[in-house]
């Protein structure tokens, strides 16, 4: 679960979701060998599940049209300034920041994609890395390259069901069994060998690498629907869940969606007159206390995963 483990410890907080760290955004197969993985990636929406927001950031890269990273946009047909968000199958080219590759060779592809999903999120097809003399990252089996910064090395982590030493990844133990580097040995214009390997440490069902990949999205679901009913309720916004439960198709998912949807509204509407009557008596200088609807959000957002989910249970 290291790619799960790696997405969390990167992951934004629910509640902050703009300018977060990075996210990977793409599952891997357990028995291919990867050079790239994705970068963080946030947005926000009207919905969960029916739109990607805002375009995504991801580190050491920009959107390659600069449209796309605009606030708003002029829409001709209703005269007014609007948010610029997008929809599920819109595609958004960005460019590496200079001295940044895909690849991480000087004279590398400097362009990736990311593609809004169906289920709220963007998901990249690649990561910028700092360029070096060493030329591109080597591809190192059953690992993938991270995105995080380190002077004159690169690092890696074991993909999911695979450690440096044969036993299972401890959550929030920092990877010391699952993440390692490469020194980029200048003299050589290489990077040095990998002497160790990224090693099974149990057998690994098809069924439990797909629950494993399927923690993946809801990790990624999760933030970025969290993110979206915060930040609609710090704006004194109904809740954006009005067509939450359209695309769902399980069996009596439909129902229950729509008590999940009934809860958060009523969530918000007592909130939000939990706010209006603090309001009479003080100001809301100091966070502290201060009614919110984080919890309530988080708890709405894990219950509708298990919803989107529910077709695939095995």
């Amino acid at each position: 679960m290291m790619l799960l483990l790696t997405l969390l410890a990167l992951a934004p907080s629910a509640g902050a979701v703009q300018g977060a760290p990075a996210l990977r955004a793409t599952a891997v197969a357990p028995e291919a060998a990867h050079a790239l993985v994705a970068a963080k990636s946030t947005s926000k929406s009207t919905g969960p599940l029916d739109s990607c927001g805002k375009v995504a950031t991801y580190e050491n890269a920009k959107p390659k049209n600069h449209a796309d990273a605009m606030e708003t946009k002029f829409n001709e047909k209703t005269g007014k300034r609007e948010e610029v968000t997008f929809g599920k199958g819109d595609e958004v080219v960005y460019k590496c920041e200079a001295g940044f590759t895909v690849d991480g060779s000087k004279d590398g592809e400097t362009e990736f994609n990311a593609v809004c999903s169906d289920m709220g999120y963007f998901k990249p097809d690649g990561v910028c890395v700092k360029a070096s003399k060493c030329g591109k990252v080597p591809v190192i089996e059953h690992a993938t390259l991270t995105p995080k910064k380190i002077e004159g090395a690169v690092q890696f982590a074991c993909n999911p069901g695979y450690s440096l030493d044969g036993e299972k990844v401890v959550a929030g133990g920092n990877g010391a069994n699952s993440l390692f580097t490469l020194k980029c040995v200048e003299f050589k214009n290489d990077y040095e060998e990998f002497k160790g390997k990224c090693q099974s440490y149990a057998f690994v069902a098809s069924k439990e690498s797909t629950r494993m990949y399927n923690e993946v999205f809801e990790a990624l679901f999760v933030v970025t629907c969290k993110g979206k009913l915060t930040t609609a309720f710090g704006k004194g916004k109904a809740p954006p869940v009005d067509a939450a439960c359209d695309k769902l198709k399980a069996s009596g998912a439909s129902a229950d969606c729509k008590g999940l949807v009934t809860d958060i509204k009523s969530e918000f509407e007592s909130k939000k007159k939990a706010l209006e009557e603090g309001a009479k008596k003080k100001e809301w200088y100091e966070t502290d206390g201060k009614p919110g609807v984080g919890d309530k959000s988080l708890k709405f957002c894990q219950d509708l995963w298990k919803l989107v989910e529910k077709p695939n249970e095995f």
